[in-house]
């Protein structure tokens, strides 16, 4: 059995993911965390989950692995207090920067770390197809990349449509352009086309397109509900109370 300390317990990604492991024989809740002020502190999320408390240094020492989906600024607090008390870690929170993917590859030396921008199996798979697709394709190509999510996602581009990009970029260069509303150009040959919708109460889509002269190949991964996500970050907290420490993604737990 493994016990874990959940960090933004009380958002929709943490109330899935305390579902999953309350569903699960392998997981026990032993802690949910919320920050300062939240209207559910000292309350239980659901049956037979303990209340919520506003500081992961309360209870560290009762959880095997701390899963986090909570915001940058309190995931980077978080991530302090793990490292100094050796807890494995593993991050789901989306709006990270450079600044602290350098801060988590610091701390991975004393803790094993697992960071990734999504979590879902078939998201994984779509980033070495995006490679593999932009690899093998000539660029007579042209590449685009959208994503749609709920209207209340901060961050844009999501996460994971940055990935793709990178691993776009990875196989054949190019620039992301964002916006087309003030050109008055022709698209250039190196753009990559980034497209980010908000809208109801969507989970999340991504798509990958490749137009050349006469053909068009298109990638989509459509997530229909945010449980593809906890149950990633359930084998993702498996896979870290057994790992050394390191900074790790969702491509070391599948093992892709």
């Amino acid at each position: 059995m493994i016990n874990l300390i959940i960090c933004g317990a009380a958002g929709r990604m943490g109330q899935a993911v305390c579902e999953a492991a309350r569903d699960s024989k392998d997981f026990a809740i032993a802690a949910a965390v919320e920050g300062r002020g939240h209207p559910l502190l000292g309350k239980q999320l659901c049956e037979k989950t303990p209340a919520v408390v506003d500081d992961l240094l309360l209870v560290l020492q009762s959880g095997d692995v701390i899963i986090d989906f909570s915001t940058p600024e309190a995931t980077a607090a978080n991530a302090a207090k793990a490292s100094v008390m050796k807890k494995p870690m593993v991050i789901g929170t989306t709006g990270l920067d450079q600044k602290h993917r350098d801060m988590f590859s610091e701390m991975a030396k004393d803790i094993p770390m697992v960071v990734s921008s999504n979590m879902s199996i078939g998201v994984n798979l779509l980033y070495k197809l995006a490679y593999a697709a932009a690899k093998k394709l000539p660029k007579t190509f042209d590449a685009d990349i959208s994503e749609t999510h709920h209207r209340n996602k901060k961050d844009a581009p999501s996460g994971t449509a940055v990935r793709i990009l990178e691993e776009v970029q990875r196989a054949r260069g190019g620039k992301p352009v964002y916006l087309r509303q003030d050109s008055d150009q022709a698209r250039g040959d190196d753009e990559i086309g980034m497209v980010s919708l908000r809208s109801g109460d969507i989970v999340g889509e991504h798509s990958v397109i490749f137009a050349g002269p006469g053909e068009r190949l298109e990638l989509i991964h459509r997530a229909h509900s945010r449980r593809v996500f906890a149950e990633g970050a359930l084998l993702a907290a498996k896979f870290a109370v057994k790992a050394k420490p390191g900074l790790y993604d969702m491509q070391d737990v599948l093992g892709l």
